[in-house]
């Protein structure tokens, strides 16, 4: 591929991706860059086999779960652009569900039907990766229905007015297409979403004999275990697609080029648009028809990540500039915050002053132990997800609290914890420019010692 970015931007970018990895334990990982209508980057790192230590490529092929809701929106919209059904309709009037709300097409395109989740994806998965089995009946549409409407006494506000991620809810998204079509889920998407985007290998079945596919790897403590693939039919609109990042590059430009891709108009630019419009809010980003809507450092940002437990990855774009991240793992650390980084660095600024590295930075200086005068006083701090763990663990006392920073970038090192009679208690870390590194809690003055 004809590169076009700089040998410098290029190196950090790679620099960045190996040690990413490597701290995730991620055995094999892919990313592409989009500019207005060309890809200008294109790598694959690691392995996408370990046993055979086969090289991940930009063409390997990733299980991108939820990166797959805004194909099933735009499949929706293709259905709207030929007068087949309205956005407004009732999904009672296509599937055989018994809610007593009047949830539209719209409500289950943004999670806004008033139905929390209900585990079916959940379930399916962990059963599928032969992790846990949770003894529901969902092997059949039947069985769908029947869980779907035997909890419909859950709904918890009316359409429209809260947002609850709800997978079930594409799903019956599917369905429609499938009644309204006459073809299949992933015929539909073929015919009117891969064929004129050139996704030629894009597809909803699991093939290990396919060329150039990843292998499925869940992140056990001790790191990477090779697991099965958890295909769901059921689960196909929500959560099935496998692609490469090179053929989601050509999805995101036609996302960025107002329906248009090599000349071929997919979807009318003012239904796209409505895609990618906000239309329910919520505070870790409003959301648009199976695309995640949020403000990136003054630029609107829309994107959508995704996780199947033993793959996913993340694509979107800042005007004319996208990304397209997948991996054959699911590591503790975002995908989108990896995309975020990259725009960053190929517009030429810093993408470590993205909040979530230089939080994450500043949080892996605090870990380690320590002690008071004399090491009378012991104290242990680790990372727990996105905080701080502190624990105490002595012959007389024993504690563990959670530590959460007074601010979202952890620039002033302070934090603070409930105690067991939910008082709020401060806790500082005071960074010395040598590198040295004090910790105030209580009556304590402990130094860490690692």
């Amino acid at each position: 591929m004809n590169e076009k970015v700089s040998p410098e931007v290029r190196k950090k970018i790679e620099d960045f991706i190996a040690d990413w990895m490597t701290e995730n334990k991620v055995p094999g990982m892919s990313v592409s860059i989009v500019d207005g209508d060309e890809i200008i980057y294109s790598k694959g790192f690691g392995a996408r086999d370990l046993k055979n230590n086969t090289p991940a490529t930009s063409d390997t092929l990733y299980g991108m779960a939820s990166v797959t809701k805004s194909f099933t929106g735009l499949a929706i919209l293709k259905l709207v652009e030929r007068g087949d059904l309205r956005l407004e309709d009732l999904a009672s009037d296509y599937v055989p569900i018994e809610w007593e709300n009047d949830v539209t097409i719209h409500d289950l395109l943004t999670h806004s039907s008033g139905m929390p989740s209900l585990g079916v994806s959940e379930a399916l998965i962990d059963r599928l990766i032969e992790m846990e089995e949770r003894g529901l009946p969902l092997s059949d549409l039947d069985d769908f229905y029947i869980h779907l409407n035997s909890a419909k006494e859950e709904i918890a506000a009316e359409p429209g007015e809260e947002f609850f991620y709800f997978n079930s809810g594409y799903a019956l998204l599917g369905q429609i297409i499938e009644e309204v079509s006459g073809k299949t889920y992933p015929d539909f998407v073929n015919d009117e979403i891969f064929d004129p985007l050139n996704m030629e290998r894009s597809r909803f079945d699991y093939d290990e004999e396919e060329g150039d596919i990843m292998t499925p790897y869940f992140m056990g403590e001790d790191g990477p275990e090779k697991t099965p693939y958890p295909l769901r039919e059921i689960g196909h609109p929500g959560g099935g697609l496998l692609s490469s990042v090179n053929e989601l590059a050509n999805y995101l430009m036609m996302n960025m080029n107002e329906g248009e891709f090599k000349g071929k108009q997919v979807i009318e630019q003012e239904l796209l648009e409505k895609a990618h419009e906000t239309h329910v809010k919520r505070e870790t980003g409003d959301y648009g028809y199976g695309w995640a809507v949020k403000d990136f450092e003054g630029e609107k940002f829309i994107g959508h990540s995704g996780s199947i437990a033993v793959s996913g990855g993340f694509i979107g774009f800042v005007d004319d500039l996208g990304v397209a991240v997948a991996a054959n793992t699911i590591p503790g650390s975002s995908f989108e915050e990896v995309a975020k980084w990259i725009i960053k660095t190929v517009k030429g600024e810093d993408g470590d002053e993205i909040t979530y590295f230089k939080r994450k930075k500043r949080m892996d200086k605090l870990t380690g132990t320590y002690e008071s005068y004399r090491g009378i006083k012991k104290m242990e701090i680790e990372q727990e997800t996105t905080l701080l763990k502190l624990t105490v663990k002595e012959r007389l006392e024993s504690q563990k609290v959670i530590l959460i920073p007074e601010d979202k970038e952890v620039d002033n090192y302070k934090f603070y914890y409930y105690d067991g009679n939910g008082e709020k208690n401060s806790v500082r870390f005071d960074v010395k420019d040598d590198g040295d590194i004090d910790l105030y809690i209580g009556r304590w003055r402990l130094h860490k010692k690692d």
